[in-house]
Parts: C-alpha cells; structure tokens; sequence
C-alpha cells in the first residue's frame, strides 16, 4: 500500500522541493498560459490549484494500518496538512481520511510494474475521493430527511 503522499501525487514533505529543483511545478496537458506554474512549497501548489478549480475543500488521505492503529506516516501527513492549513486561505477546508487499503483496491492482488504502481495510486485517489463523496451524499440524505446531523 502507498503513502497519502503517492496516492495524491505528491511528494514527502522532506523532499521540499524536490531534489535537483528549485521549485514544485505544476503541469497541465491543457494550459491557457505558456509554461508550467511553479510554487516555492508544496502547499502553496496545492492553495493554488485549489483556487484555480474553485475547489471548497482539499482530502488528504491518512495511511492508518489495516487494524486501525496509526501508521509512522500519518506524522507526515499532519504535518502538510499544517503546512496547507497555515497557507491556505479562510474558507478552504481540509478533511484527512482514512486510505486504509485504497491502493490495494486499485491495483488488485499482487506484483505490479512501476507503470502500473503509478496508474494505481492515481486510482487509489480516485476511490479515497469517491469514499469522502459517499460519505457526504448519506450524511446529506440523513439531514433531508431527519433534521440536522452533526458529526
């Protein structure tokens, strides 16, 4: 299983910026302007694409172990999640979830090339998203039809 690092397609917060750059850069297969958008830390990236997609919230997955306990990298990830909520603008949430077996779903049982790695996290994101989602859509339900829920 990856870290919540890999499976949103960022790098460990030790690795600020990333080795041989001076910069974290963001790049887009579509792009209105020339050249990829470069940011001095990798919050100030994430504040950015965040704004730029009018995005009301950012997930960050947190990597308990299977039986529940805390991993050695939910350390990390609390500590960018820090990092993002002292760069980011009043009004962005930030919900940490838990990631348990995400990348395992996505990339099934066994060995799998580093092509495939790569593609699964991307995929592992994607199912961590479509958890949150859910989760969202039955809390919204529950208050449609019984009153207020509070969580």
């Amino acid at each position: 299983m990856g870290n919540a690092y890999a499976s949103l397609g960022l790098r460990s917060p030790d690795r600020v910026p990333p080795p041989g750059a001076d910069a974290w850069v963001i790049s887009r297969e579509r792009r209105e302007s020339s050249g990829p958008s470069r940011f001095a830390t990798q919050a100030a990236a994430i504040c950015s694409l965040a704004a730029e997609l009018d995005a009301g919230g950012v997930v960050l997955g947190m990597p308990y172990l299977a039986d529940g306990r805390r991993s050695r990298e939910c350390e990390l990830v609390e500590a960018a999640a820090e990092r993002l909520r002292e760069a980011a603008p009043t009004g962005l949430r930030l919900l940490l979830w838990d990631e348990t077996w995400t990348t395992r779903l996505a990339l099934g049982p066994g060995r799998h090339s580093a092509r495939r790695q790569h593609w699964g996290h991307a995929a592992a994101a994607c199912l961590l998203l479509q958890d949150v989602l859910g989760a969202a859509e039955v809390l919204a339900y529950a208050e449609r039809r019984n009153g207020r829920v509070e969580c």
